[in-house]
């Protein structure tokens, strides 16, 4: 309930947090399944709203692809869908850090795991990074 605003739908913010969260994922992941011990700070995001989002509606679909990899940063694209249609695309690009909390270059074998994912301009054709449903 506190998603949504008093029309019932889901508020902008919350969809933002959702791609956010979305990101939380793949990292937890990339942490189980290849060693990837990374710390990463948001320096930048935007979002696009395309439909408002029903908070009645029962599945809602985020998928994570990476935009740009580059040096010591990953530029993210989540899509925000449902069998609606498309309500929210979020860009963010976020930082890598060491443990100590210094800016970190992403090594090689960590960019290579992120190249699988590229997409295409704002045209999704890597494989999807993560994907949960809210």
């Amino acid at each position: 309930m506190s998603d949504a605003d008093i029309y019932g739908n889901v508020h902008n913010l919350s969809m933002i947090r959702y791609a956010e969260d979305t990101a939380v994922e793949l990292a937890q992941m990339l942490q189980q399944k290849h060693g990837v011990e990374s710390y990463w700070g948001v320096a930048e995001i935007q979002a696009s709203f395309t439909m408002p989002l029903p908070w009645t509606t029962a599945e809602v679909e985020l998928s994570l692809q990476a935009e740009k990899v580059g040096r010591a940063s990953l530029t993210l694209l989540t899509a925000v869908t449902s069998e609606h249609g498309t309500h929210a695309t979020v860009r963010s690009r976020v930082i890598r850090f060491d443990s100590t909390g210094n800016r970190a270059a992403i090594s090689p074998e960590e960019c290579a795991q992120y190249s699988r994912y590229l997409t295409s301009g704002n045209q999704p054709t890597g494989r999807v990074l993560a994907q949960s449903r809210a």
